[in-house]
């Protein structure tokens, strides 16, 4: 039986997606050979569709379809990457000495840079000026340069350096994400080394939409008082998450939430589902009633988009549901499957890269969730709404529950995946959240698109009020956040699931849907064979897990980290300013505490004494000197600039000197002062001074690790 007859278009973008995998496992170098199958197979096809009578093999005509359609998403995936092409500025990035840029999106805030996206227009090639094309990231100097403005072009000076991979085990892998939007460089610029040359808006609708959206911040942030409350206005209605405090962030997190906090098909389909109620009447006026609903609801989700600087998630989802309600509003017979499964091929021809978005991910794997499980849970729980409005408002919670706990089934494995956690409130959560939130996004648009008016008429006291509105709203939200957050037992953390036991528990749970409808036995024996697959992997990965017995020194940018892991726990040991900031942790340690099973996590100064008996560790500090002891190895780890007359431990050997934080300039303050196995240059140095201490090292016959280039160091205890 052929599950997918019914659903053509699901079978049209399963053959385009398996086309964009094949694409990036292999990557071909080449056009060529890939058009000519392309327009064979197409040929082939043709002809068997025009005899198909003759041959009656309708098997033989699926499968060369299925063919051009793979081919497609190949092919297509080939022309999107602009790397592949001569024009693209990497092909001369050693040899160019300046380049010319124009800024392409919305200029980001951070600590001391401005952050963009430019797309380069020309190279400088031995005084030669050559037309190029390409993304790059750019990061400018906030102390001495002045904000760009989308449009702006620069001539900068200098050679745009790769973005690096991750350093350290399990790291969120920024080059690739880079790479998945076509960028591959990146460049600092201070004022010495551009020059702005003048500004042209190369597209006017994105000039026109993020010129809205900055004047919808500047309205926030002069009449949403308070940081938090302007941080989740500014992150909900515009997609700017920048101003939103890292404990506030964790909270979300921890009550499932932090979905509300990205622009993304959320806030769609709240906005959809909001005027779908609120202009129900329209839709028993007949067919001139259905249109003005529809227009009347295009226009607001378009609008939406529009408001956020034309983001790609809310591009992405305001696309989908734009699809989904024309089908609805025209189709007579209206399959929601191939509905969505149409905007998704839609979008993945335009760029197939969104398949690797996670975003793009959730989200269509969420509304095929709520379209196949909530049918089938609301039942469960009948409540008749017109005895009253309690039961008017019971039923509404429910089936918001119940689309709560559908998106949640089709969405666990790769959320585990992903993010290596579990809201375990979720259920009750959910629900609050959705409705504070959407009262939130609602209010906060029609905020911004009074606020224009109310200014045009010199209201600031009514706008002032209405303000203090949004800014009660959204302290009601972060006060539901914060106290699920603070629940006992709210999040279960560091999960882990490899890649393949997600596919696993996806083919499950596809195996559990066929068994639900067909009722044969068969689809028993399976599914029990993944879950005893399951099961075996899970098994072999806690008995690794409680075996583990390793030291691991990462790589981190301005810090010195250190990660003792035994069994299931592990011992942190870093510099104080490491240890205060929750978002450097979570970013660089969560993944690999996740993979290795953390149950238990203790955080200590390196700068201070230690005596940890049970992950057989000793330590001796005094002025950022710290002698460590870890089962038979020793470590000298060297925190400040030394000065060559006040350190010598030549009477000492040590297995590792570890110098950091430009403890040492020249390898010469310490040769001969003490004596060691193997240098390690850890990542608190910069790139150039940790270069030439190890062309320094090279040159006088050290072992020497360099951690900037070669990423976190592992020390297991058998070594």
């Amino acid at each position: 039986m052929n599950y997918f007859s019914p659903f053509p278009f699901v079978r049209f973008t399963i053959a385009l997606i398996l086309g964009i995998v094949i694409y990036n496992f292999f990557t071909p170098s080449h056009l060529q050979p890939i058009f000519v199958v392309w327009l064979l197979s197409i040929s082939i096809y043709i002809a068997l569709y025009i005899f198909r009578q003759r041959f009656k093999n309708h098997l033989l005509i699926g499968f060369t379809g299925f063919a051009v359609l793979l081919l497609t998403g190949l092919l297509r995936t080939f022309l999107v990457t602009e790397s592949n092409f001569p024009q693209h500025y990497s092909h001369n990035v050693s040899r160019l000495s300046h380049f010319e840029v124009i800024v392409d999106n919305l200029v980001e805030e951070k600590e001391n840079t401005w952050k963009c996206i430019a797309e380069v227009r020309s190279v400088i090639v031995n005084n030669q000026i050559l037309t190029s094309s390409g993304k790059i990231l750019l990061y400018f100097d906030n102390r001495t340069v002045e904000k760009p403005n989308y449009g702006d072009v620069y001539l900068i000076k200098g050679n745009p350096q790769e973005i690096s991979a991750s350093k350290n085990p399990e790291e969120f892998d920024y080059r690739q994400y880079m790479a998945w939007q076509n960028i591959g460089f990146q460049q600092y610029c201070t004022v010495s080394a551009i020059e702005k040359v003048g500004n042209e808006k190369p597209n006017l609708i994105k000039a026109l939409a993020l010129k809205t959206n900055i004047v919808a911040d500047s309205i926030f942030t002069a009449f949403v008082e308070g940081k938090q409350e302007y941080g989740v206005a500014n992150a909900m209605i515009l997609g700017q998450r920048d101003d939103i405090d890292s404990e506030l962030m964790q909270a979300y997190s921890a009550a499932g939430a932090i979905h509300v906090l990205s622009v993304s098909g959320l806030h769609v389909g709240v906005i959809c589902a909001v005027l779908v109620f609120l202009l129900g009447f329209l839709n028993k006026r007949g067919k001139n009633g259905k249109f003005v609903m529809l227009l009347i609801i295009l226009t607001s989700l378009w609008f939406y988009a529009f408001i956020t600087g034309l983001s790609s998630p809310v591009l992405r989802s305001t696309f989908m549901f734009s699809v989904i309600l024309i089908a609805k509003t025209f189709q007579r017979k209206d399959n929601s499957y191939n509905t969505v499964a149409f905007s998704a091929f839609c979008l993945l021809l335009i760029n197939p890269y969104f398949l690797f978005n996670v975003g793009f991910q959730l989200s269509f794997l969420a509304v095929f969730g709520m379209i196949y499980f909530q049918p089938k849970l609301n039942p469960l729980v009948v409540i008749d709404k017109n005895k009253s409005w309690f039961h008017w408002l019971a039923d509404r919670t429910w089936k918001v529950t119940t689309v709560a706990i559908a998106a949640q089934i089709a969405t666990f494995p790769i959320t585990i995946y992903y993010f290596h956690q579990f809201p375990n409130y979720f259920l009750f959560a959910n629900p609050l959240v959705i409705l504070l939130s959407s009262v939130v996004l609602m209010y906060g648009l029609g905020f911004v698109i009074m606020a224009k008016i109310l200014l045009y008429f010199n209201l600031e006291a009514i706008l002032y009020l209405l303000g203090q509105g949004l800014k009660f709203s959204i302290l009601a939200l972060n006060k539901t956040v914060l106290w699920f957050e603070a629940l006992p037992f709210a999040i279960t953390k560091f999960l882990w699931i490899s890649e393949g036991e997600m596919y696993l528990m996806y083919a499950l749970i596809f195996k559990l849907m066929v068994l639900c409808k067909t009722q044969e036995y068969h689809w028993v024996k399976t599914s029990s064979v993944i879950v005893c697959v399951l099961i075996a992997l899970t098994i072999n990965k806690k008995v690794k897990q409680m075996n583990q017995d390793f030291l691991l020194i990462h790589s981190i940018p301005k810090h010195s980290a250190f990660s003792v892991v035994k069994g299931k726990r592990v011992l942190l040991l870093a510099n104080d300013s490491f240890l205060k900031s929750r978002k450097d942790i979570g970013f660089r340690m969560n993944n690999f505490w996740a993979k290795a099973g953390v149950m238990d996590t203790l955080k200590r100064d390196l700068n201070q004494n230690q005596v940890l008996k049970s992950f057989g560790v000793i330590s001796q500090s005094k002025d950022s000197v710290t002698i460590i002891a870890w089962k038979n190895k020793t470590f000298l780890w060297l925190g400040k600039n030394l000065k060559r007359k006040e350190f010598n431990a030549q009477n000492q050997f040590f297995d590792y000197l570890i110098l950091a934080n430009k403890s040492v300039n020249d390898l010469t303050q310490i040769v001969g002062k003490v004596q060691f196995k193997f240098l390690i240059i850890d990542a608190s140095y910069s790139d150039w001074y940790a270069d030439k201490l190890s062309n320094q090292a090279k040159l006088l016959g050290l072992n020497c690790i360099n951690l900037r280039k070669q990423g976190a160091y592992q020390i297991d205890d058998s070594d």
